[in-house]
């Protein structure tokens, strides 16, 4: 008689052959959340670090102040272009002063004309427009609010002091190629000689007009070893056989350094009370930076 064959069952089968080492489901998802987990962990770590390294140690990051500039002449003519020389009489040739006997001779012709009758405000006022009138463009300085611009009592690079006390030749030309200053000796040709970075023992130099260094800042080297120091440089470049002084050439953002550190010394938060700044020069892990050691007011 023979047995009847039992119905197989395929999914106990698969489950009884299954390798040990698959993965499941729920195992592969838990992998991915605890990956993201530890990156996400890993990033958080890193931001909260770099956040309170910020924070702790190094010096405060200071805004940057407003510097107001100097007018140099706040008198000049508004206009478009460079324009140095004043109106001649070649833009105005109806005002040029009149011989002498021209000028009788229209003070005649016009008394028998008018008589007595005045001269009437229309025909002044044609001369004043005339007198405006010219084939010049002005200094490139359009027309401001009023008042004379910012004048101070005593001119910036007047009444700033600046003592530098170097160790060597090497600190002092450090210093003067970090802030880009210049030592310029005023020749016996009219001409400025300047000469700059000198960290690497070969100097640039060049001859210019004066009026190309009118907008630096120009100072005598302050007492101590800076006169002789600032004479070595120049013999240095070779250019202090041009002349008898040496001068020192400050760019303009040495004044966007010193202005604001003068103003946070002076409690009156005036400029035009102060008679003389006095700087000096500290040496630090990151280069030269300026001190205010003395404040003299009027």
């Amino acid at each position: 008689m023979s047995s009847a064959i039992e119905p197989h069952n395929s999914t106990e089968s698969e489950a009884r052959f299954r390798s040990p080492l698959s993965v499941s489901r729920y195992e592969r998802a838990a992998t991915i959340v605890i990956a993201l987990l530890v990156i996400f962990g890993t990033a958080f770590a890193g931001l909260a670090v770099i956040f309170f390294a910020d924070k702790f140690g190094g010096e405060a990051t200071e805004p940057i102040a407003f510097v107001p500039m100097e007018a140099s002449s706040p008198t000049g003519n508004g206009g478009v272009s460079d324009d140095p020389e004043p109106p001649g009489i070649e833009d105005a040739p109806e005002l040029s002063e009149p011989a002498l006997q021209d000028t009788l001779s229209a003070v005649a012709s016009t008394t028998a004309i008018l008589g007595d009758a005045l001269v009437s405000e229309q025909a002044i006022q044609g001369t004043a427009e005339k007198a405006g009138r010219g084939s010049g463009l002005g200094d490139a300085r359009q027309p401001g609010p009023g008042g004379d611009g910012v004048i101070e009592r005593v001119p910036r690079w007047q009444r700033w002091k600046i003592r530098f006390e170097p160790q060597s030749l090497g600190d002092f030309s450090a210093w003067l190629d970090q802030y880009g200053v210049r030592v310029g000796v005023l020749g016996r040709d009219n001409k400025v000689h300047v000469a700059w970075d000198f960290a690497d023992g070969s100097p640039n130099v060049e001859v210019a007009d004066p009026k190309d260094y009118n907008a630096w800042g120009q100072t005598l080297p302050a007492d101590g070893p800076m006169p002789a120091l600032t004479n070595q440089l120049a013999r240095q470049a070779g250019t202090a056989g041009a002349g008898r002084i040496a001068l020192l050439f400050f760019p303009f953002a040495v004044e966007q350094t010193l202005y604001p550190l003068e103003a946070a010394r002076n409690k009156s938060g005036d400029a035009n009370k102060i008679r003389e700044t006095i700087f000096t020069v500290v040496k630090g892990p990151e280069g030269y930076k300026f001190v205010v050691i003395d404040q003299k007011y009027f």
